[in-house]
This record gives C-alpha cells, structure tokens and sequence, in this order.
C-alpha cells in the first residue's frame, strides 16, 4: 500500500511499532530489520523484554497524546505470550495496541487470554518471508487506524490506493467485501466468456425451480425478482424470506449430489440464467476467476442466509418470552378475576345478611323493650321490699350502690380493699365481701360489721342469715339487675347494629363514657374470659363522640383476640411437651405469670384519646403484622375459634371510620393493640357497609 505523503502524516501522529525480543540471538531482530526496511510510514524501535517496552512507553514522544502504538510484535522467546499482552495492556500507552506474535513452536496454551481480550491479531511462524511480515504488520496498523482513527489525515491518506473497482482473478477475501450485485455481474460476465452469451429466462411469480427431495441437475443464478426457500418436515413448514435466499439457487444440492433440501418458489417475476451440471462443471475448468467469483456469490448467498436463521432465532426467543409474559398475564388476570368473583359472592351475602338484619332487628324489637321493662321493674320492685322493714335498710342501700356503681380499675379496686381493711382486723377477704357489696365508708363499715357479729353470737346456727350474708345477696342482685340492664342495652345496641349494618347511614352519637363502653364489653365476654385475669389501668378521658355500638365490638374483637391467643398457646404446650426438659413441661411466652389482659386507657394529647388492649400470649409473628388486618387472614392455624379471619379486618375498618389509627406492637409476651380516636369524632358521612 503506498501514500501519497505517508511518512510526513506518520511523523505527525508519531505512529510506532514495537518489536519485542528475549535477547540479542532472538530471531525477531530479523523481523525488525526487515519491518523497518518495508514500512516507511511507522517507526520501528526494538526493545529487550516487557521492562525495556515499559521505559520505552515513557520515553516515546513524552509529554504528548500523539504517540501512538498501534501495532506490538513479540517473540515467543519472551515467555507466555498471555501474561506478556496483559502486563503491557495495562499501560495506558499500550491499552489500544494489537499483538503480532513471531513464533518457533508448534503449539501453543498460553495466547487463549489474548484471543479473548482480542488483543492477539496475528500469529506468524517461522521462518517467514520478508513479504509475509510486512504485509501483515502493514494491514494490523492499518485496520488499527481504521478503527480508532477513522477520519485522521493519516488514515485517509494510507487507505488512498486501497479501493479497487473490481476485484482481482481469485481474490477472494477481496470480493467478499465488494456488493453482491457487482460480483453476479462478474460471475455472469466470466460464464459467458467461456459458453457465450446465456439466454434470460422470464419467470413468473409462483414457479418451482427446485422441489424438495427431488434431484438437482442445474443451477439458476437470479438476476431479478425474488425466490422463497421453504422445507417441510414433521414439525410443520420452514420458511427462509425471499430477501435473503440470495442469487443462486440449487449450488448445495447440486455440489453434494443429493435430492433438493428446500423447494425454491418465485414470489415475484424474475429474471434467471440456467446453468445444467455439465456447463458449470466446464466454466469451472476453463476458468479459475469464474471459480472465485462463484465462490464469492456463494458465499454470500449463505451469509444471507444464516443471517436470516439467526433473526428468525432471535425472533423467536422473543415470541417465547412475549409469550411468557402473556402467560402470566393471563394467570394475573384470571387470578384477579376469581377473586373479582369471591369479592362479588360475598358482597351477595352480605347484602342478604343486610335484609335479614332488618328483619332481625324488627323482630327483636318487642321482646328486648319487654327485657328492658321487666328488668327495671325487678329493680324497683325489689328496692320497695327491701324498703318496707328498717331491717333490711342496709341491703336496700346495698342495692342501689351496686345498680348505679361506676366502673372501676384493679389499682382502684386493690386500694379500697386496703382502705376498708383497717376497720376488718386486717381481713382482706371480709375487705373483699365488702367493696364487692359497695359498703366502702368508715361509719357503714363499722355498722356492718358490729352488726353481723352480733348476729353470729345469738344466732351460729344460721349463718346463712346473717347481716353481712344478707348484703351479699343484695349485692348480688344489684349487680344482676345491673347485668340485666347492661344486657338489654346491649341487645339494643345490636339490634341497633343490625340496623345500621342494613341502613348503614346512621350518624355518630354524643357524649360518651368510653369506660362505660369498655366495662359493657367485659361484663358480656366474662364467659369468654375467665381463664384470664383481667387489669384495669383507667385514666382520665373526656366523653366523645363516636359510634358506641360499633366500639363495643371493637373492644370484644381485641379481647377475644387476645384470650384466644393465650389459650391457644397453652393448649399447644399441654399436647407437645418439650422431652429435652426435666418435667416435661415447656413455659410459655409469657413464663411463670399468671395469662392476663389489661386495658389500658389515656389521652396522649388534646385532640384524641388511646384504649390499649394488652396481652402476654404468644405474639404475632413479625411477617404477619402487616397482614393482621387483612380480610380472612387468621394466625389460628385452620382452628375454627372465633369468627373467619374477619375480626382485625372489622377492627381496622370501624376505627378508620372514626378517623381513628390502629397500632399494633408485638413481641413474645406481650402484644399491645392501640385503638387511637379523636375526641371529636367521625365526620358525619355514611360508615363503610363493610365494616361489618
């Protein structure tokens, strides 16, 4: 390759080559003589080993960009070629450079590093010929250019005289880079040189030139048009596009002297020259450029092709992934509408649980008013008896304390007990008989007291009549008149519920004792509770403004919730003893403590007041929480206890219709579920009719 002024652009760019040798006996030394004799546009310098190519980087053209290495040759006397391109790779000098190896072995293991980094781009054995080298230097140098430098002074000047016109008698890596419909013209122009002129064949669309598994017994080189390749076998139809069968048709089939592999099908009018075997076998013969320039278009044609299978690869992966993909959209979607479906199912129920609530709730209407009338009426009645003898003055006062007595909490209560046991001796169960029966003041103590011993003295064989058995009898009423009353009310306020749930409209009511509330729940869930203890830890909230009802099943989800939970643990250690223990008895979260619940209530600011339930069960599991208040999730394991997993979720749903949070924190032990409500309460709009 010649320049016009090559040597005047090397000297700007400062383009070098570096040859590497072991020593001063290393064959390589002839390479560099004969490099620097046949490349006028580089500068050939020779080093000793990696260590002189290092120095070498640093003193080539310091202090400039424009010191370019784009070529380096070694010998393989160096050592292994791998470490040797990696160790100068490194340099930022050598980081582009390409690698010519000079080597005397006959196989080599250590280049598989270098061919992958593609650093190793050409490998010549010994001996060579001084051509040879040069001209693989040259076109190393030259491609380097190409790549890194394309529009450089340098580049376009050494590429000047590289451009043919045509490509030379049996050049065939030339012609391979020339067009395709160039090289069927050299084809076609060397066939008629040796047959004379070939007559075009008019074509039209839908004509077989070749069917499959049937013989070969000539070539068609398409001038024009378009022919589809396709194949049938017992997986379906193989289609290859007319744009990429390329212009020869039946050459593999004919070369290999075997039936058609494909059936070649015009898809357009085309024009083509028809060569049998024995007219293509003499071109053959007489002419060795023909025999390239088929090649080429051979060549070609098949690229064309593989090209296309690769694509129609490609193509489809992609199908199977969009397929993939639509797959699973279709499994999303049909799992959204299953539970689109389930939605809509129990949305029917509970509108037919609405209808049936109203018609429940006007059915319960009498029978309660009579409830609540007969129970007041016991209440009145049984004051005017216990009124009519000054005798049982003290159990009529016991009475009315015990029907009207606020709630109070179990510090509140363990308080009294220890006031009134200074006027008992010091009996705490005498102590109990009497907070219990309301009888908390010094001058009725002390009254009760004298009188029941007295009692006991004239009379020891009736007990059963005495004074302070008497009080604890109408303690018992009362506080059975009191439960009746609270039950009614309760019955009422489900019956409201049950109205509410069917017009679920109702507004938000006034003024309420949240105590009251919570203290109504305890009374109707005792049965529910009784294998607990349950503690009081009441502060001083104001009234507020809420749904009572809808409260009150808030407070009986909470601790019924928590009783389960401890029962259920306990039940589990009862019937899987952990065999590794002494006694064979495992403790539960909460250890050696006796299972308890306590409601705790406070006003943490001004705008809202807390009720916090809190138990020392099990705890939640940490990845359960956030599902805690999911519709139907349950942590009871399939046991069927108390309701279907809905409870949290009713819970969540009533507190956020009173703008309210709910907080849930967790550990082994102890959970605490805070329901924090403003004091102001709920706008006045309609509650979810999901709520419950």
């Amino acid at each position: 390759m010649t320049t016009a002024n090559p040597v005047a652009s090397a000297d700007k760019y400062g383009l070098h080559v570096l040859v590497l040798v072991a020593d001063r006996e290393d064959y390589a030394l002839e390479a560099a003589e004969q490099l620097n004799a046949g490349i006028d546009h580089c500068d050939v310098q020779v080093v000793m080993g990696v260590e002189g190519a290092l120095r070498a980087a640093e003193r080539t053209c310091p202090g400039t960009s424009k010191c370019l290495v784009p070529t380096i040759v070694l010998s393989a006397r160096l050592g292994r070629v791998d470490d040797i391109v990696e160790q100068l790779s490194a340099h930022k000098r050598f980081s582009q450079s390409g690698f010519v190896l000079l080597t005397d072995q006959r196989t080599h293991d250590d280049t598989w590093k270098a061919l992958h980094r593609g650093k190793l781009v050409s490998i010549i054995a010994c001996p060579w010929t001084a051509s040879t080298l040069i001209e693989q230097v040259d076109a190393s140098v030259d491609r380097w250019l190409i790549k890194w430098m394309p529009d450089a002074e340098i580049t376009h000047a050494l590429q000047a005289d590289g451009v043919y016109d045509a490509p030379r008698g049996g050049d065939l890596l030339y012609g391979l880079d020339s067009p395709g419909e160039q090289m069927q013209m050299f084809l076609l122009q060397g066939i008629e040189k040796i047959l004379g002129p070939r007559p075009r064949m008019l074509v039209p669309e839908g004509v077989d030139l070749t069917r499959q598994g049937e013989s070969v017994d000539a070539v068609y080189l398409v001038l024009r048009g378009s022919v589809a390749l396709h194949r049938s076998s017992q997986f379906g139809d193989v289609l290859l596009h007319h744009a990429t069968s390329g212009p020869l048709i039946g050459l593999i089939s004919l070369a290999r002297q075997q039936r058609a592999l494909f059936t070649s099908t015009t898809t357009t009018d085309a024009e083509v020259v028809r060569l049998s075997l024995e007219q293509l076998e003499y071109v053959l013969q007489q002419s060795p450029d023909t025999s390239a320039n088929l090649a080429v278009v051979a060549i070609q044609a098949l690229t064309q092709r593989l090209v296309r299978a690769e694509y129609l690869h490609i193509e489809k992966n992609e199908l199977a992934e969009q397929l993939e993909r639509e797959r699973e959209t279709l499994e999303k979607t049909l799992e959204e509408l299953r539970a689109t479906r389930e939605q809509l199912v129990e949305k029917t129920k509970y509108a037919m649980l609405g209808e049936l609530s109203a018609g429940i709730a006007h059915e319960l209407n009498n029978p309660v008013a009579a409830l609540q009338r007969a129970t007041q009426q016991i209440g009145d009645d049984l004051d005017t008896i216990l009124a009519a003898t000054d005798e049982l003055a003290d159990a009529q006062g016991t009475l009315q304390r015990t029907i009207n007595a606020p709630p109070r909490s179990t510090s509140e209560e363990r308080r009294l007990v220890r006031n009134v046991m200074r006027y008992t001796k010091e009996d705490r169960e005498v102590a109990k008989r009497l907070v219990a029966a309301e009888i908390i003041d010094e001058v009725n103590i002390k009254a009760i007291v004298k009188k029941d011993r007295s009692y006991r003295r004239r009379h020891p064989l009736r007990p059963e009549h005495s004074p302070m058995k008497v009080i604890e009898a109408a303690a018992h009423i009362g506080r059975a008149v009191k439960n009746s009353n609270v039950a009614a009310r309760r019955i009422v306020d489900l019956v409201s519920s049950l109205r509410a749930y069917a017009r679920p409209d109702s507004a938000p009511v006034d003024d309420i004792d949240i105590h009251e509330s919570i203290e109504d729940t305890l009374r109707l869930t005792a049965h529910r509770l009784r294998s607990v203890e349950i503690e009081r830890a009441y502060g001083d909230l104001p009234r507020i403004r809420c749904y009572p009802a809808r409260l009150e099943q808030v407070w009986t989800n909470l601790l019924i919730n928590a009783s389960e939970a401890i029962e259920a643990e306990d039940e589990e250690l009862a019937n899987d003893p952990d065999p590794t223990s002494t006694d064979a008895i495992r403790l539960p979260a909460r250890g050696a403590t006796p299972p308890t619940i306590r409601v705790e209530t406070s006003q943490p600011d001004d705008g809202h007041i807390c009720v916090t339930v809190i138990d020392n069960g099990p705890g939640i599991a940490p990845e359960d929480i956030d599902h805690i208040v999911e519709p139907h999730f349950t942590t009871k394991g399939g046991q069927v206890r108390y309701g279907l997993g809905m409870g949290m979720s009713i819970t969540h749903s009533i507190i956020d219709d009173h703008d309210g949070t709910l907080r849930i924190e967790s550990q082994p032990g102890r959970t605490a579920i805070s329901a924090i409500l403003p004091i102001a309460g709920p706008e006045d709009t309609p509650m979810d009719d999901q709520s419950y």
